[in-house]
């Protein structure tokens, strides 16, 4: 639902035509996802007359459960039941309405006289239609829908903002499931020599193929190189026999080889040297499956189904004592083995055989979670059968009442009707996934269909995945990542969502260029690969966005380039170089809202918000300014200067109750353009340049703007470091701030100024400070605007420079960053009010709050009963917008899995700090006396990528391609000069030599001051060193 004008980056008003109230009523009357994103399910009639949590109570009562369990838990809610007024409470009062509020609504625009409703009246009728809502609630609403701040809203823009804000949810819900596969996949030649019909994992993390000829193959899982290469002939030192399974016993390092000769035998998993065999089974093992205890690795299950169909099962409560006995059993061969007779009738060993199939079992597995055993075979009747372990039926005392003259251990039993559940299944079951997080059996067949289970309803599928042109051979069911992963016979692979059933991906032999037959498949969860075993071994890597995996949790996927913090209605605004912005909860951290393509594919380099709070203002390397009502991700007007040159800063400004917006960027102008609270059209140019501004203006690239709202006064910095004081009255120069040429005018980048600051609390001193600048070389400099402009005071935060600065409102505290990611907070209440301070200010606190570079801050204060709350909000290019207390302890990230409560400081991450700093960090990270300790974030978590093609992300300095020049290239050689000071390097420990070979010390020239003032001498002797 995309016009021409969205694809040039507007999201125009579709509410005025005659069918968008239809289209607002079907999107509210879809039930909603787990995610909130509507979707079309065919039985949505069924469950909005069904309580889900009530049906679902009981996991046992199979008579219960009619509907599927992998429907929206909170159906009901959507539809509007008096049965779940708390779960409404805790949705945003926008996903609470109904369809029936909605007319009802509608009816009081009509009936208004002029087709309007004022704050007043919105509160009022909103209380009488939605239950349980707050005026806060329908206050933020309204100044949501009333982004011009005109006090009235029409049916037309709520409309609007109702249904731009769905689209954008769904857009946003398709780019969180975007998946894919880097093609070609990686492929090796094996050393087997005859089918590979197993692939598994080690314990080592490295896979390992297992072929029919005894031979076992180890692999690198990164670049699939061969590690080592067995045979289970020449290890075991027996004739060569035939391999039918492979299965790796975790918990005790061994794995198991079951052979065509009835054995089952066990190797050492560190040594590979024979442990013990079993032999004299009653017939062929085809496949084998392993489980232990988690908490009481010593309590197993082995068990075995063979070409009669049957289920051969071993409970061993005590394996390190049975293994241990099994050890001790005469050799053969110089092999401990023991018959089956044998090992059935110890006493820490249970044995059972069971009838199930009537074809050959195909695979099998254990699962705690039902506490039974699933199996499946290609024959219709016993597609899958879901059984108990052991059963209800006491077989001894079978036995003993029967009159047949046989060992117990040769007993076949079938299970009683009540210990097993049977899936019939057309043509069979070649494979299946059972999750136990969503409760539901997956299965593929001959027939190319995958059916989604109940496992305790087997009368009918609760969902069918068609898409699929030849039998299915893999399946894999990701509980992280909400999808299931096929792979057919033709070796094409789909991913499939979870919770909505829809397709993903499909990766077929023309793109992954695997060749052969199929013959073995394991995915990979930790590494999100697939590897599939034809003639060779291949391997299929995740891309998900070209991203690798990060070790922090990440708010963006890409570098962040700005942050911004609206008190109104306590929300952080983010957005990053691919242009996605996105809206969080300053209470929780959670996202609530996001919109793509803000700037087409064009990076946000700037955004500020307008005076009233309530639109969005954002500027990119497009060249264009555009405002927003970010709620919903309308575009309402588009800002033009008249070219296409990046935009670096936007400061709304106010003269004599005029609204203006200044933009600067790479074009050095000073562009002024009218903030229009309402206008026809979606486009608007720029005011006629300041004549002072084409006279006397920059000379190089403007990097930064800042306005004094006190004294009616806009400073601008640029890249040659020099910063000019305009009147924004007249639009005339107040005064030029310049520095002496110095060291540093040699080294391109480093007379740069990047942020400047007013002091705007100080009103018009003429003594003190009323700026503070960062630059030129990251040093921090207070200034005194009047008289012509001097300096009052310099200093250097670190060794590294200042690269970002960020004054409260108060403008008694100044918060200093560098690129390495560390923080300084200054005091600076009485700091410059009279006259030149030799000193730097006091130092509050300071800590490392990233690893990469910052690239904003936000101070922000908020009320509570008891007292302020103040905290700091940091951007930074390694993708994290991380929260912190105005005292340095570490809140969250936002976007975590964890959220917290801004008014409860035990929800807080402090102690810990983020596990990227603790990793740069060579000792402890001390704060305020308190040492750090590690976030121990959840694995999922952990799962999160990052994107390394930008050369922001790095550590290490990608080389500049020669052939960029212009002023993207000036600022990109800045930072690879800044870059340059930071490397892996200086972060590694250092340990004292005994022999230290003598060195000449080179003369430090690194800390010089750029407004230092050297005398002659000292520039002759500098001169003649270069």
């Amino acid at each position: 639902m995309r016009t021409d004008i969205d694809k040039a980056g507007f999201r125009p008003c579709t509410a005025d035509s005659p069918s968008s109230a239809f289209k607002i009523q079907s999107s509210l009357s879809r039930p909603r996802t787990a995610l909130g994103v509507s979707t079309d399910y065919e039985s949505s009639k069924e469950f909005s007359k069904v309580n889900y949590e009530d049906r679902y109570r009981d996991d046992d009562n199979e008579s219960s459960q009619t509907v599927p369990p992998t429907a929206p838990p909170h159906i009901s809610t959507v539809i509007g039941t008096p049965n779940n007024l708390r779960q409404n409470r805790l949705l945003r009062l926008e996903e609470r309405l109904t369809l029936e509020n909605m007319e009802a609504l509608k009816k009081h625009f009509d009936a208004s006289r002029t087709s309007s409703l004022s704050l007043k009246s919105f509160i009022s009728l909103m209380k009488e239609l939605v239950a349980q809502v707050t005026e806060k609630e329908l206050l933020a609403l309204f100044m949501k829908i009333d982004s011009g701040s005109t006090g009235y809203i029409e049916w037309a823009a709520f409309c609007t903002y109702m249904q731009l804000e769905l689209t954008e949810k769904e857009d946003s819900y398709a780019r969180s499931r975007h998946v894919g596969f880097v093609t070609p996949a990686t492929t090796v030649t094996t050393p087997h020599r005859d089918v590979i019909h197993r692939v598994s994992l080690h314990n080592d993390k490295s896979y390992i193929t297992t072929s029919q000829d005894g031979i076992l193959a180890f692999w690198n899982p990164n670049n699939l190189q061969l590690k080592r290469l067995i045979s289970i002939s020449e290890i075991s030192r027996q004739k060569q026999k035939w391999i039918t399974d492979f299965v790796m016993m975790t918990n005790m390092n061994r794995f198991i080889v079951s052979t065509g000769d009835r054995e089952l035998q066990f190797y050492d998993g560190n040594t590979f040297e024979p442990y013990c065999h079993i032999s004299g089974l009653e017939s062929v093992p085809l496949t084998m499956n392993f489980w232990h205890n988690p908490k009481n690795p010593d309590d197993c299950i082995l068990m075995y189904g063979d070409n009669q169909g049957c289920i051969s099962v071993f409970v061993i409560p005590n394996s390190t004592l049975a293994f241990r006995k099994w050890k001790q059993q005469p050799r053969v061969n110089g092999i401990p083995t023991a018959n089956l007779e044998r090992v059935s009738s110890m006493a820490d060993v249970k044995y059972v055989r069971w009838d199930v199939h009537n074809d050959w079992v195909v695979s099998l597995c254990y699962h705690d979670h039902l506490r039974s055993i699933i199996s499946c075979s290609n024959e219709p009747s016993t597609g899958v059968v879901i059984g108990n372990v052991i059963g209800s039926t006491n077989v001894e005392s079978v036995l003993k009442e029967s009159n047949l003259k046989r060992t117990a251990v040769s007993t076949v039993r079938k299970r009683l009707p009540a210990d097993q559940t049977v899936f019939h299944v057309y043509k069979g079951v070649k494979t299946f996934a059972y999750s136990e997080a969503f409760n539901i059996l997956v299965t593929g067949g001959m027939d190319r269909i995958i059916r989604i289970w109940n496992p305790y309803v087997n009368t009918k599928p609760t969902a069918l995945l068609r898409g699929h042109n030849a039998p299915i051979f893999y399946l894999h069911i990701s509980d992280k990542e909400h999808r299931i992963y096929t792979l057919s016979t033709d070796k094409a692979v789909r991913v499939w969502d979870l919770q909505d059933h829809s397709p993903l991906c499909c990766v077929g032999v023309k793109s992954h260029g695997i060749q052969g037959e199929l013959t073995g498949a394991f995915y990979n969860t930790e590494s999100k690969t697939l590897a599939i075993a034809t003639e060779n071994l291949s391997i299929l890597r995740l891309s998900e966005n070209k991203y690798v995996k990060a070790e922090h949790t990440l708010s963006h996927q890409d570098p962040i380039y700005s942050a911004k913090y609206n008190p109104h209605f306590r929300q952080v605004v983010s957005a990053d170089s691919a242009s996605l912005i996105k809206v969080w909860d300053i209470e929780t951290g959670s996202n609530m809202f996001e919109f793509s393509k803000a700037h087409n594919d064009f990076a946000v380099t700037s955004m500020t918000f307008d005076r009233s709070n309530r639109r969005l203002v954002t500027g990119g390397r497009d060249g264009l300014i555009r405002i927003w009502n970010y709620n919903n991700g309308q575009c309402i007007r588009t800002l033009r200067k008249g070219n296409s040159e990046e935009v670096t800063c936007v400061v709304p400004v106010t003269v004599s109750k005029n609204r203006y917006l200044v933009c600067v960027g790479w074009d050095r102008k000073i562009n002024v353009f009218n903030d229009l609270t309402e206008s026809l059209h979606q486009e608007q140019f720029v005011l006629p340049q300041w004549s002072e501004d084409k006279k006397h203006g920059h000379k190089e690239d403007i990097l930064y703007v800042a306005a004094n709202k006190a004294t009616n006064h806009l400073a601008s910095c640029s890249y040659d470091g020099e910063i000019i004081i305009w009147s924004l009255v007249s639009g005339h120069v107040f005064c030029r701030l310049h520095h002496r040429q110095s060291l540093y005018e040699y080294i391109e980048g480093d007379a740069a100024v990047t942020f400047l600051k007013f002091l705007p609390q100080r009103g018009a001193t003429r003594k003190g400070a009323t700026l503070v600048s960062c630059g030129p070389n990251g040093y921090v400099h207070f200034w005194n605007v009047y008289k012509g402009g001097h300096i009052m005071a310099k200093f250097s935060p670190s060794e590294e420079g200042a690269s970002i600065i960020e004054v409260n409102e108060a403008n008694t505290i100044l918060v200093c960053g560098d690129i390495k990611g560390y923080i300084k907070v200054y005091h600076i209440a009485n700091y410059c009010l009279e006259g030149y301070e030799p000193e730097e200010p006091t130092i509050l606190t300071q800590w490392q709050a990233h690893t990469c570079e910052m690239k904003n801050f936000e101070l922000l204060t908020i009320e509570y009963e008891l007292e302020p709350l103040e905290f700091l909000i940091t951007a930074s290019v390694d993708c994290s917008l991380r929260m912190w207390t105005a005292n340095g302890h570490y809140v969250g990230t936002f976007g975590q899995q964890d959220k917290w409560d801004i008014y409860d400081s035990k929800s807080y991450a402090h102690p810990r700090v983020p596990q990227d700093v603790l990793k740069v960090t060579s000792e402890p990270l001390v704060l305020n006396n308190t040492v750090a300790e590690v976030t121990e974030e959840e694995e999922d978590e952990d799962d999160y990528c990052v994107r390394h093609s930008s050369a922001e992300l790095e550590l290490g300095l990608t080389e500049m391609p020669k052939e960029q020049s212009g002023a993207r290239g000036r600022h990109v050689k800045q930072r690879q000069h800044y870059r340059n000071k930071t490397s892996v390097y200086n972060s590694l420990p250092c340990f004292e030599i005994t022999d230290v070979p003598p060195r000449r010390d080179a003369p430090v020239i690194g800390s010089l001051d750029p407004l230092s003032i050297l005398d002659a001498v000292e520039i002759e002797s500098i001169h003649s060193f270069l």
